[in-house]
């Protein structure tokens, strides 16, 4: 019985023919399962549901991979003598050799592997030197059978003429050895051997069909060979052409040979050059196919030809003649090519084109595309963020399925897992542990959940926690044992405080009060969770054997993660790779670092699969043998690093050197995965790469293969004479490009003008994202006005319907806004926090910053004022011992330098020294337009009984120092709690301010009005700024102005941040031309908040 040969350009067809054969040919047996081998499961999937819908059902059928079905039936011929899985799998061959090698190593032909292997003291060398052996033993399997025949009995020279290393037939043995030599060829050749003399002990299958597998192993192609005689075996071969092609060369091999051996060069066919370059492996398997004597090509082979009505359709055309003739053509939008800046402009774009692509067509639904990603891990999360439904999006929404994620990717609590297996190396950083009680699973475990968390966290950071469990931890770094900073240190200071509120320093501990009532209750699950880690940092970084480390991962699962029970276990993923590791490396000891390697690895590389077809686009990876074929295939992330994959062969690698056709190649590969994709696009294809860096707009090269693709058309087809534009003054033609035609750069920002106009549009720019052309109008407006000469200076665009309807406003809100009015905009507004510069919260202080000095002084001088009477020795020892003043030496400098400051300033309130401060509560009912009353709630904290209210700074003096003086002043005076005798003082270390008392109708009139401006900067940005403002505040004369751009723009003599380079302001002046500090507006405004302050105070 003959190896059938049914061959097509179309998978349709072949499915056609498959379907029809199982239709008029039913098995004999009807309970026998109908056998389908398959290359991937998107295959098998996708053949299963067209047999659904030719047939009606598609029932009893099972579809195997090649490898898994040979083994399978070769298993079942030889029964008691090969297990039913293979054990030198990859897998199970890779740690039977970390294994074997400790013990071969002292032999003098391992020399070279006991080099490499010097200094690991893990393991994970070794773990990553057994991988690489265990892949090329299987590859010998495949493609070098006689060497592991030979090998097997001893013949251990064989193989060494191609440049096998003495050591490799000497550890295959033993490894062969330590499974009884139940081995792949060994299996195959029991199965051949039983095939050819007719003792085949079980029952073959009555049929197989092998369905579109793009290339075997000779050793497989044999075994079908051998079993045709005893079953009908039907192989459905997808070929690019119905001519024999195996033996056509691209442009460089032919160049190559003509260098090389000029005669033999003149028998070369060049044919088609994208199919000479991108189809090597199936040329390979073709001649593979051919060169048996059993193989008989069916009248079944089906090439429907393929018309030339666009562009995509004429590639396939002349790839299926063979075709290399230059032709005109008219571009059209079957291919297209998208250059954007990053991977999330390529996901938007993407979503731009399906929906246009839609729009153009109605019959085009979203199951008729396909999306491919060489990199889809790192294109994931961008596909997600612009794919995914919200009912507040301002786009259409496209119903899609996202295939071939990694576990890891897919459940980011199994990254937070791997991360626990670090704690041993862990520095226990502030950010570290607040990162593990932000995942629910362990909050919940510990009962560290809420509002009460948060406000732990904040007293946590503020008693110093920077990090390190305690000094012990920190002298395994090599660091002095000091406890300051530390999650001990900061602990112990909350449960002082809980212990003894009224003390501020107890041996050596400086008293934190603050974790009362609930607080309690969670300052001890706190504790709870740090002496969980603190155990498991230490018992973690041990040498077990695999099922000791079964164990204790489990017990590390339930100290950490409590179940949810909205949440599948997620977790099992790393319960089952456990039990995976129990069963290939059972009683092996590895290190913890090996065992977060494999993890690592293991669930890096598991892909999540059964999503294909299950409606919508199909999102998926970019690997081999996936030819299905899509009215609309797009592959995004075709960067020159990403695609084809580069092969990187190892020195040990005898197959590298003395390649065979047919061997494997990832190269190859691809090309031939670019070719099906070509060939499976219906209607259109689609690609697109990162093609201009983000930073500078630079070029970046696309793949190499994307770069082929545009070189064939360019060469094969150009534009029609009429179609060529004209070039410069003389109107001569000028050639184009095709490929300049099917090229479309994006801009840079989603909200760029030309995706909303109508040549955006023709220009296939068009963005479908209602949001962003709003922004886009804006900032289109912004920009003609700016060209117009007018050259606005400040946005005048105000939110409409949104105003905070408040009936109470706290007097810190108004300040904290008055202060910066941008700011307060973008935070209470808009919800925008930009970062600031800030201290690491994952570091302790070596030099004390402005805000750590200022709150030092601030304390110092109020403890003298109130006349405490402690050495300077003792004030060091409890600012140190909250974790304030640097270590060591570095401690007496600073607080040297600080007390110094100190001392400065307790000459200038001598006056104050000795009188107590009263705290007081204030609130004041304003008046405001239309009838509105709003209370004005305030906070006193340094009013002082027969003195008043008592500001002071130990630095240089500030408009908002004054402004803050100026508002609590005002809300004593409206409350009447500010006697005529007492007045409000502001002292700086540059001078001093004070304001004589207001009366009551004369107070609130001007607290109103700053409550209104409050209300107004909740609808847009006010143009107030913090500095420039108070310059200007008295009219702009010249000595004012000059003060103002000093400010404003900066001073070379100045170490102060220019106010125009403020993140918020900055942001609100991206594209304005005009100056604000004479802006009518703004100078308006400053006179409004500024001069009632600065004509009422007195400087002294």
């Amino acid at each position: 019985m003959p190896l059938n040969l049914c061959c097509s350009n179309r998978v349709e067809a072949l499915h056609a023919l498959l379907a029809q054969r199982l239709g008029a040919a039913p098995l004999s047996d009807p309970f026998q399962r109908e056998l389908i081998l398959i290359p991937s499961m998107a295959m098998k999937r996708w053949v299963n549901l067209q047999l659904g819908m030719c047939h009606g059902v598609a029932a009893n059928i099972e579809y195997l991979l090649p490898a898994q079905w040979i083994w399978q039936l070769a298993a079942q011929q030889a029964p008691g003598q090969f297990p039913s899985e293979d054990p030198l799998s990859r897998e199970r061959a890779a740690w039977r050799i970390h294994g074997l090698l400790p013990g071969l190593l002292s032999s003098r032909d391992f020399l070279p592997l006991r080099r490499y292997l010097t200094g690991d003291d893990t393991g994970v060398k070794r773990w990553q030197l057994a991988q690489r052996l265990a892949d090329l033993f299987d590859r010998y399997q495949y493609y070098r059978p006689e060497w592991i025949r030979d090998w097997s009995v001893g013949r251990t020279t064989v193989g060494s003429a191609d440049g096998v290393p003495a050591w490799q037939p000497q550890l295959w043995q033993a490894l062969i050895a330590d499974c009884k030599g139940r081995h792949r060829v060994a299996l195959i050749d029991t199965l051949q051997r039983a095939l050819s003399s007719g003792t085949a002990c079980c029952a073959l299958p009555e049929r197989i069909s092998c369905f579109a597998l793009s290339s075997l192993p000779p050793l497989f192609v044999q075994v079908l060979e051998a079993l045709s005689h005893q079953c009908e075996i039907t192989l459905y071969q997808h070929s690019p052409t119905d001519q024999y092609w195996a033996d056509l060369r691209s442009k460089k091999e032919y160049a190559r040979k003509r260098l090389s051996n000029p005669e033999e060069a003149a028998y070369y066919d060049n044919g088609n050059e994208l199919l000479a370059s991108w189809g090597r492996q199936g040329q390979a398997f073709q001649d593979l196919l051919l060169s048996g004597d059993v193989l008989e090509s069916s009248n079944w082979d089906y090439y429907p030809p393929a018309g030339k009505d666009s562009l995509l359709h004429a590639i396939q055309s002349d790839i299926l003649n063979l075709n290399a003739d230059p032709a005109d053509r008219t571009p059209d939008d079957s291919v297209a090519v998208h250059v954007c800046h990053s991977p999330l402009r390529e996901c938007q774009v993407l979503h731009d084109r399906i929906l246009a692509a839609m729009d153009a067509d109605a019959t085009l639904k979203p199951e008729d595309i396909l999306v491919m990603v060489p990199e889809i891990s790192r294109y994931a999360p961008y596909v997600e963020a612009v794919f995914r439904f919200d009912e507040t999006a301002s786009r259409p929404f496209v119903p899609w399925n996202l295939s071939d994620t990694t576990l890891a990717d897919e459940h980011p609590l199994i990254q937070t897992f791997l991360q626990l297996l670090l704690l041993p190396s862990s520095r226990f950083s502030f950010s570290e542990l607040v990162s593990y009680l932000e995942v629910p699973r362990i909050a919940r475990r510990f009962g560290l959940e809420g509002a009460a968390l948060e406000e732990m966290l904040n007293l946590l950071q503020a008693s110093g926690v920077r990090w390190g469990i305690d000094a012990g931890q920190k002298a395994e770094f090599a660091l002095p044992p000091v406890a300051e900073n530390t999650w001990t240190h900061g602990l112990d200071r909350l449960l002082a405080g809980y212990a003894m509120a009224d003390v501020e320093l107890w041996q050596g501990i400086a008293v934190m009060p603050g974790a009362q009532g609930a607080d309690a209750l969670a300052l001890g699950k706190l504790c709870h969770f740090l002496e969980t880690l603190r155990h498991w940092h230490n018992v973690l970084d041990r040498t077990r054997e695999v099922d000791a480390w079964q164990q204790t991962i489990n017990e590390l699962m339930a100290d950490f993660f409590a179940p949810l029970p909205d949440e599948g276990d997620k977790l099992q993923q790393i319960r089952d790779a456990m039990k995976e590791l129990k069963q290939y490396a059972p009683g092996q000891e590895i290190s913890l670092s090996l065992l977060g390697y494999f993890l690592q690895e293991h669930l890096n590389t598991r892909t999540q699969h059964g999503r294909y077809f299950s409606g919508g686009v199909t999102i998926c990876g970019m690997r081999p043998m996936r030819s299905l074929p899509f009215r609309m295939i797009c592959v995004l992330g075709m960067s020159d690093a990403a695609f084809p994959r580069r092969e990187q062969s190892q020195a040990f690698d005898a197959m590298a050197g003395h390649w065979r056709p047919g061997d494997p190649r990832k190269p190859d590969e691809d090309r031939y995965l670019m070719l099906e994709t070509l060939l499976c696009a219906r209607e259109r294809l689609y690609f697109s790469y990162t093609g201009r860096s983000l930073k500078d707009n630079s070029e970046l090269q696309p793949s190499v293969l994307l770069r082929e693709f545009m070189d064939f058309v360019d060469t094969h087809y150009s534009l029609p004479e009429e179609e060529q534009k004209e070039s410069g003054n003389s109107g001569a033609k000028r050639k184009q490009r095709m490929s300049a035609c099917l090229r479309v750069e994006h801009p840079m920002q989603a909200f760029h003008w030309r995706q909303f106009d109508a040549a955006g549009k023709r220009a296939a720019l068009a963005s479908y994202d209602d949001w962003w052309c709003e922004i886009a109008d804006t900032l289109l407006k912004r920009t003609i006005h700016s060209a117009s000469g007018v050259g606005e200076s400040w946005p005048v665009e105000a939110l409409a319907g949104e105003e905070e309807d408040a009936d109470q406003v706290d007097l810190g809100r108004l300040l904290r806004f008055l202060q910066h009015p941008v700011k307060g905009f973008f935070n209470a507004r808009l919800g925008i926090y930009l970062r600031e510069e800030e201290a690491d919260e994952n570091e302790e202080a070596f030099t004390l910053n402005g805000r750590e000095v200022w709150a030092i002084h601030q304390e110092l001088i109020e403890r003298a004022l109130v006349g405490e009477e402690q050495s300077e020795r003792e004030l060091q020892a409890l600012f140190s011992a909250r974790g304030q003043l640097p270590h060591g030496a570095l401690a007496d400098a600073s607080f040297q330098s600080l007390n110094k400051g100190v001392q400065e300033m307790l000459e200038r309130l001598q006056a104050y020294q000795g009188s107590n401060v009263r705290p007081l509560a204030v609130q004041i009912a304003c008046p405001l337009p239309a009838q509105r009353v709003v209370l004005l709630n305030a906070q006193v904290s340094r009013y002082r009984p027969g003195k008043g209210l008592l500001h002071f700074a130990a630095a240089r003096m500030k408009p908002k120092h004054r402004l803050e003086l100026w508002l609590e002043h005002l809300a004593l005076c409206a409350a009447g709690m500010l006697a005529q005798e007492e007045d409000s003082v502001l002292i700086c270390r540059d001078g001093s301010v004070r304001f004589l008392p207001l009366a009551q109708e004369e107070a609130v009139p001007l607290l109103a009005g700053y409550l209104e401006l409050y209300f107004e900067g909740l609808t847009r940005p006010l143009p107030l700024f913090p500095g420039v403002s108070y310059e200007l505040a008295l009219g702009p004369d010249e000595a004012a102005l000059r003060r103002a751009q000093n400010l404003w723009f900066g001073s070379e003599f100045s170490p102060v941040t220019p106010e125009c380079q403020d993140t918020y302001i900055a942001m609100m002046l991206r594209g304005l031309s005009g100056s604000p500090l004479e802006n009518e507006e703004h100078l308006a405004l400053a006179r409004r908040v500024y001069e009632p302050m600065r004509l009422r105070e007195e400087v002294w």
